[in-house]
């Protein structure tokens, strides 16, 4: 499963928060899941070789340098659910019914498959887990916490929402034009109420994820997915796959998406054939090439975006402490 991109604006009324504490990378060679020593970088990713790639078993521990420039799931979730409690009033002073957020959720607010951030790490290789592998196949594990109706923490009104309410909101026509000044006397603020809500928040930045830091994020996943040194040892995945009796090019082939396995529950013919990817992947180092080159290309693409991206971890601050003002009352 790959990485996901999660900047936000403020014209949009629905937002998933996709985004664990980070820890610093780690150079390590040798059986654990650490990361390897920082390639040389003068010669391109494409072409210079890794050095000390590390037999890695595991995704638990591994952080890819650019996931401290990301939000988090949690720090996601909390600024847009504070973004709706200043949306909440300005609305309602225009006359709309709008919904206060919900209860704090908590540690449930991760998405499926624990997702700590836009990184994915959880996935973002397949499937890695062999206990989870035994149990759930491809599908994740249910969160006993996770609320089974979508509730309003972050979300304005039905898509048959009244046009008027949605105007004010957005501060945009139906058609994306500009708003009127006013409604029914009231001026309405710029970008409606939920570009105030925004601009309290962030300033004059986007809501959500640099920009940046979300393109280093999917381009090093798709780079290194293509990378020869890769190719290479999906190869060597195949040939092990094979040997189970299964026809798989890659692992990003994703087997998971295989019809037969897209039930409300895994088969047993599913758990078994998630545990002979983990199996393969686990017996060819996919996890440790595959990381290995990910965060070469990571290094390689923030090396000359030092201000940029210490821009982006401030507005993570930025937005997290007023959101955390917002949350503890001071609207």
């Amino acid at each position: 499963m790959r990485p996901t991109s999660t900047t936000l604006d403020n014209k949009g009324v629905r937002a998933t928060a996709t985004l664990g504490a980070l820890a610093a990378l780690v150079a390590i060679t040798g059986c654990s899941d650490g990361v390897a020593e920082r390639p040389h970088e003068s010669a391109p990713a494409t072409t210079r070789q890794v050095a000390g790639t590390p037999v890695i078993l595991g995704v638990t521990s591994l952080v890819l340098p650019i996931e401290p420039y990301l939000f988090t799931t949690r720090q996601l979730a909390d600024v847009l659910r504070a973004r709706q409690t200043l949306v909440v009033p300005c609305m309602r002073r225009f006359g709309f019914a709008w919904p206060a957020p919900g209860p704090e959720p908590g540690d449930s607010t991760e998405t499926a498959g624990g997702m700590r951030n836009a990184a994915n790490m959880d996935r973002r290789y397949g499937i890695t887990d062999p206990a989870l592998a035994a149990r759930h196949g491809y599908h994740f594990a249910p969160d006993p916490r996770q609320r089974t109706t979508e509730d309003s923490t972050t979300a304005g009104p039905d898509a048959d929402a009244d046009a008027d309410a949605m105007t004010v909101l957005t501060g945009r026509t139906a058609d994306g034009a500009p708003a009127p000044s006013r409604y029914h006397g009231l001026a309405v603020p710029e970008g409606g109420c939920q570009g105030q809500a925004t601009a309290r928040l962030t300033g004059d930045r986007p809501l959500g994820n640099d920009q940046l830091a979300s393109e280093i994020n999917i381009v090093s996943y798709q780079k290194s997915r293509a990378d020869p040194r890769v190719r290479s040892v999906f190869r060597a995945w195949s040939a092990c796959m094979r040997a189970h009796g299964y026809s798989y090019a890659a692992p990003t082939d994703a087997p998971g998406k295989d019809p037969r396995f897209t039930g409300p529950a895994p088969t047993r013919q599913e758990i078994a054939l998630a545990e002979a990817d983990v199996a393969c992947k686990r017996q060819t180092n996919v996890i440790g090439v595959w990381f290995t080159v990910d965060t070469a290309y990571q290094r390689q693409l923030m090396a000359s975006k030092g201000p940029e991206l210490a821009r982006a971890k401030d507005a993570i601050r930025t937005q997290t402490a007023n959101a955390d003002r917002v949350l503890n009352g001071d609207h």
